[in-house]
């Protein structure tokens, strides 16, 4: 066990080191560049790698938190992300994009690091397609939904969030459509002012709960509108339907559920300032926390999500710059359930030399079932 709580910091250590050394930090590093040239079909392929690695500790206050993996230090959200643009004719590209999410803990078996059962890797992302500026583009795959394109991401800026957003709060973001979604054919293109998206979700596999129930979904799809008021305001509106079934193979029972959410949110990026704002409503959609294929889901809820931060330039130090910020949410059942929650919650972000940044929060809860505030401190470092 010694031995491998030394190994994993001298790997990953050295793979810093490695970034700080060769690459320009937070920017993709472009293994091929395309230059397309008549008889080389090589020329005409742009080829780009990425990551970030993030080690955090989330330290929940009270007791019931005291000795968990998260309290200890875990994984929270490393990806290596691997981009192809190809030119075939005109203005239109065949492009493929994949991301794998590493736990880097589960990896080394670090153990009372990663979460029981966790595999070591993910595929976070893996979609094809193709691309115009005069046609818009189209991809087949794992992608991000709309949903969180449009409305989620607006508010996904911070560490502790996405905690009053559909996207975070369904039964499985990869299998109801919600965040990244599996067998999903997305569209998108620009009229104008506004970015438009439209999406149909494909038959997929089943997915276990691991209650002894069945999750499977049908079908579905995805409008959403992107609306640039201004170079810096940005109004996102979106809804998503799925077509559901819970099953409980010991008893045979089951039951069909029509999933909707509708969302909206904005993002306002003045100056040196950040703002967002997001909220839905959702029906069919949030778990009552009942094993019971009649009863899964809560008929309907709502959440909202809030962010406000201003970043001050620093330059000296190492330090290139210095964002403190303000953020809360709020998820509260209509009916299905008795439960509600609400964060609010300060936080200071430090963007350092060669894409290295540290952040640290403090969120106030107050929820029904009595959760303890949160103190998170998450490293990043983005190549």
């Amino acid at each position: 066990m010694k031995t491998k709580l030394r190994v994993l910091p001298q790997l990953v250590g050295a793979g810093l080191l490695l970034g700080m050394a060769s690459f320009a930090a937070n920017a993709e590093i472009t293994v091929l560049k395309q230059s397309p040239e008549a008889g080389d079909p090589l020329s005409r392929l742009n080829f780009t790698v990425g990551g970030s690695i993030r080690p955090q500790f989330n330290m929940m206050t009270g007791d019931s938190d005291k000795g968990s993996y998260k309290n200890n230090g875990f994984d929270g959200g490393t990806r290596f992300r691997f981009t192809a643009d190809y030119y075939l004719f005109d203005d239109i590209s065949w492009i493929t994009y994949y991301e794998l999410g590493v736990n880097i803990p589960a990896v080394f078996d670090w153990d009372n690091h990663y979460a029981e059962g966790a595999n070591d890797t993910d595929r976070r992302m893996l979609y094809t397609g193709f691309k115009s500026k005069t046609w818009g583009q189209l991809t087949y795959g794992k992608q991000n939904s709309v949903y969180y394109d449009v409305v989620g991401a607006k508010t996904d800026i911070w560490d502790y969030d996405m905690i009053g957003q559909a996207s975070a709060n369904g039964i499985n973001g990869n299998y109801d459509g919600t965040y990244r979604s599996r067998a999903m054919l997305k569209y998108k293109n620009t009229f104008g002012d506004a970015d438009v998206y439209v999406s149909y979700l494909f038959n997929d596999d089943e997915y276990l709960p691991g209650n002894g129930l069945r999750y499977k979904r049908k079908g579905g799809g995805s409008l959403g509108v992107d609306y640039h008021l201004t170079k810096d305001l940005t109004w996102g509106t979106a809804w998503n339907y799925t077509r559901a079934e819970m099953r409980d193979p010991g008893t045979s029972e089951s039951k069909n559920y029509d999933q909707n959410i509708l969302g909206t949110a904005l993002s306002w990026k003045p100056d040196n300032w950040t703002f967002s704002v997001g909220g839905g409503w959702y029906q069919n959609f949030m778990t009552t926390k009942k094993v019971d294929v009649n009863d899964y889901f809560a008929g309907d809820a709502w959440g909202v999500e809030y962010f406000a931060g201003y970043t001050i330039p620093v330059d000296q130090f190492a330090v290139q710059s210095v964002q403190p910020y303000f953020m809360g949410d709020r998820i509260d059942y209509i009916n299905g359930r008795d439960y509600q929650r609400i964060d609010n919650g300060v936080g200071v972000s430090f963007q350092l030399d060669y894409g290295f940044r540290v952040d640290y929060e403090h969120v106030f809860t107050s929820s029904t079932d009595n959760l303890g505030d949160m103190n998170l401190v998450r490293l990043r470092y983005d190549f």
